[in-house]
């Protein structure tokens, strides 16, 4: 560990009350005393149960299933069997809570986390921080005796992210539906700016879901892992994300703000509207990234309503403050879904049911003709994204020519563009070659 992460490490367990050696409240250990405090902080300070995490016993799980792949490790579903927290000295003192028992969670399986790191401390602490309503909600800490892996126990969503959404149930999609899941979506990231804290992994693989009806879908903002204080400064200035939901500033290496996640939420509707990830028929590498920080944007589908389509267009700005807040996100989109809480057809003529049906055919046609992924997409989770050294060589030395070719398009480049893809490191990139997360 070098000198800053120990420093950082130090400020962490700064910011962790001390917990006296004989309180009652501790009947159990997960192995690392930062943990342990951790959680002994949020149950005695806690107002409510979306205020606490406690260590759950790995062997407190049953029927566990492996669910995916992440960028930064794998996730699996479970039933908790017994909430231990009932039985503790801070329910007696604090009051009755849910015990949750039976419940299915997420375990989400960090790599490398056999030993307990910063990120893995600032991701449970992110988490807790951030238990709202449309964010997923955190529970605590486990540990694999298998492996012993450290891992975070979170609310199950059992209807998979957004991208899943848009492709498994496309059939119950329409406006009505659609707005209420981005005002969803806008509220928690709405709740993150509020506290001020940046997501930095905004796009819809982080986005789930758990629909209760064919109109009533519950969408939460999840995976808190790159999360930190709006305005903190980093050491570690590596980018990591999806490509096309990254924004231009931050590509060029420029800080991360609030309105770099707005600009993955405008991504994230277009992602809706179309039924496709943003540039799904290009690599994702370098000529894709200066292409975007040029101001390319993905095509939006002629079906588009207009003030969806120019509320999308805001957020892509390449200008950040030009982008709307996401406060401001939240507002649009109320506007729209009290449209369609009304009975005037007259309020509802930019958003038409012709419009809509085009958009549902689209849908039903990727869902039933879906494309394979580019290796370099990397199956559409977060990954290195070390460009901004050769993006800022290339505009600003204005080496870089768009030379247009027979078909109109703008894909040749100069040579020093080619000498760049050519060396090994951006080759690794646009691989999609992981080895060094």
């Amino acid at each position: 560990m070098n000198s800053a992460n120990e420093e950082n490490m130090e400020n962490m367990k700064d910011d962790i009350e001390n917990i006296e050696s004989d309180t009652n409240v501790v009947h159990w250990t997960s192995g690392d005393v930062n943990i342990d405090k951790l959680i002994q902080n949020s149950q005695l300070n806690a107002n409510s149960k979306y205020q606490l995490i406690e260590w759950i016993e790995y062997s407190d799980f049953e029927n566990i299933e492996f669910i995916a792949y992440g960028g930064f490790g794998s996730v699996y579903k479970a039933i908790w069997k017994n909430r231990a927290i009932k039985k503790s000295l801070w329910q007696t003192q604090k009051g009755e809570w849910d015990d949750d028992n039976g419940k299915e969670v997420a375990i989400k399986k960090l790599q490398n986390a056999t030993n307990v790191s910063l990120e893995l401390l600032n991701e449970i602490n992110n988490n807790l921080k951030l238990n709202y309503e449309f964010c997923n909600k955190i529970y605590g800490v486990t540990r694999d005796p298998q492996d012993k892996g450290y891992a975070i126990v979170t609310e199950f969503q059992n209807d998979g992210n957004l991208r899943d959404l848009i492709k498994k149930n496309h059939h119950i999609l329409n406006w009505r539906l659609i707005f209420r899941i981005l005002y969803n979506i806008s509220d928690g990231l709405s709740a993150i700016h509020r506290k001020n804290y940046l997501h930095k992994d905004f796009h819809s693989g982080n986005i789930l879901n758990k629909i209760f009806s064919s109109e009533i879908v519950r969408s939460v903002v999840s995976d808190f892992g790159l999360c930190c204080p709006a305005g903190q400064s980093s050491e570690d200035k590596k980018l990591h994300g999806v490509l096309p939901f990254m924004a231009p500033e931050v590509l060029r290496g420029g800080e991360f703000t609030k309105a770099a996640d707005v600009y993955g939420f405008g991504m994230l509707m277009l992602e809706i509207i179309s039924g496709k990830v943003p540039f799904a028929d290009r690599d994702y590498d370098l000529v894709l990234a200066l292409d975007i920080c040029k101001g390319e944007r993905p095509p939006i589908p002629e079906y588009t309503p207009k003030p969806y389509a120019d509320l999308m267009k805001r957020c892509w700005d390449p200008i950040p403050s030009n982008r709307p807040t996401a406060r401001e996100l939240q507002n649009q989109i109320n506007v729209w879904n009290n449209i369609f809480s009304n009975n005037s057809l007259n309020d509802r003529q930019e958003f038409s049911q012709e419009q809509e049906n085009r958009w549902k055919v689209r849908l039903a046609e990727l869902a039933t003709n879906s494309h394979s992924l580019k290796k370099s997409q990397n199956f559409l989770a977060s990954k290195k994204l070390d460009y901004s050294k050769q993006l800022t060589q290339l505009i600003e030395t204005g080496e870089v020519e768009m030379i247009a070719n027979g078909n109109n398009s703008n894909t040749l480049y100069s040579k020093q563009l080619t000498q760049l893809l050519e060396t090994d490191e951006v080759e690794m990139i646009a691989n999609g070659d992981n080895s060094t997360l």
